[in-house]
């Protein structure tokens, strides 16, 4: 099988949850035999294209790779400005010049792709394109209910700049992502609460995909420890995430607290990419490890007795939930933290929604015995086995028989 795999942005290095799941999902699916031609974009700054070596990572798995540079010159500016009588901003930048667009479909006939797999909704001009032109089906991820999650975002932007380049995706945000959805043949959803909110809203080709792990990365963070852990409490998630930033921040400085007046000599450590000042600073204030932009994040979800996850805001699933599921180590979070999740995973989980239940629950965790909250943790791994991919590539295949098998009757 060969697939055009669509991006919003490069999916590698996977250094953060929405980059993690994607990554992983295009590992797995090569493993399982599917060929695959890389789409995606990146903006122009320096520390956001692609580098030689994050490029060459991605060529490994794939057979074809293009990606197309989001330029602010002024021209462009413009034109997006222009594009947004009909499009979100996220969707109107990633929409090709005519010459990109002609060159592209060209390679793309060249490679005969039997499916167009679209990941979130962003590239989804490009990705109906290619399959009309191509008479072949389009699958999209839907990683978040985005018009939602786009608008708390909003809500939580501190900054005037980052209110007003979230507040123009928000524009016909709601009706492009439904256009979306019911163009394609089927969409994949992270998410059992968001899936039961599209099939609420009379959307029926839906189904669940969660994210996958990669097995070696499994079987790494989910042995058995032989040294006791460094520290007693941990957080590992990006830091510049609004969401993120709020919940590490009620962690610093309503948690932590609370915790040392019981154990005044808690280690703790808060892990992630980009931190933002605010946190350094709350980190510092409260004597809090900040471990920051760490190579290899296994060592460091296996050296804390208890992890936690506690974000307040946000859609679809937080990655680092089902990562942690994979550590040894007791498990606190929000129920935030846990939303989209079936049950048989979240009963692996404390869970708590305030200062004083969440720092209860911590404590609690500490003193549990190993086995606590740890014990019969393989079924609910299972469910994020990167096996799925085997049956998602059959799944694939019934998907593009049944396109042949319409269009011939047509």
């Amino acid at each position: 099988m060969r697939l055009i795999f669509i991006c919003n942005e490069a999916p590698y290095p996977a250094n953060h949850g929405g980059r993690v799941d994607v990554w992983r999902r295009l590992c797995a699916l090569k493993a399982a035999g599917v060929e695959i031609f890389l789409v995606f974009w990146s903006g122009d700054r320096r520390d956001e294209m692609p580098t030689e070596w994050a490029l060459g990572a991605m060529r490994e798995q794939v057979s074809g790779l293009n990606f197309y540079v989001i330029e602010r010159s002024i021209f462009q500016r413009i034109i997006r400005l222009l594009r947004l009588f009909r499009w979100p901003s996220h969707v109107a930048s990633r929409v090709l010049a005519a010459k990109d667009r002609a060159e592209l479909l060209t390679l793309i006939q060249a490679f005969k792709p039997d499916a167009v797999w679209l990941e979130s909704i962003y590239g989804g001009i490009l990705a109906s394109e290619v399959a009309d032109a191509e008479d072949i089906p389009m699958v999209c991820r839907s990683h978040n209910i985005e018009h939602l999650y786009m608008r708390r975002q909003v809500a939580k932007a501190t900054s005037l700049r980052d209110r007003l380049v979230w507040g123009l995706n928000l524009l016909h945000l709601h009706n492009f992502e439904l256009a979306t959805l019911r163009h394609a043949t089927r969409f994949f959803d992270i998410s059992i609460d968001d899936l039961r909110f599209w099939k609420d809203a009379g959307m029926n080709n839906g189904e669940w995909l969660p994210p996958m792990v990669d097995p070696i990365f499994a079987a790494r963070l989910s042995s058995p420890r032989e040294e006791e852990p460094n520290f007693d409490v941990g957080y590992l998630g990006n830091l510049f995430a609004p969401n993120n930033v709020d919940g590490v921040m009620w962690l610093l400085e309503e948690v932590i607290g609370r915790l040392r007046a019981v154990r005044p000599t808690l280690r703790i450590f808060i892990a992630g990419s980009r931190p933002v000042e605010k946190i350094i600073a709350a980190a510092h204030k409260h004597g809090v490890c900040l471990i920051m932009d760490p190579d290899d994040v296994v060592p460091i979800l296996r050296d804390a007795r208890v992890l936690v996850n506690p974000v307040f805001s946000g859609s679809g699933v937080n990655v680092k939930s089902v990562e942690m599921l994979f550590s040894p180590s007791q498990l606190v979070s929000t129920t935030q933290g846990l939303t989209g999740l079936p049950a048989e995973v979240t009963r692996h989980f404390r869970c708590a929604d305030t200062p004083e239940d969440f720092s209860t629950q911590v404590l609690e965790a500490l003193d549990a015995p190993d086995n606590d909250f740890t014990a019969d943790r393989d079924a609910a791994r299972e469910k994020f086995s990167s096996s799925r991919a085997e049956q998602l590539v059959r799944s694939m295949r019934e998907y593009i028989k049944q396109h042949e098998k319409s269009g011939a009757c047509a």
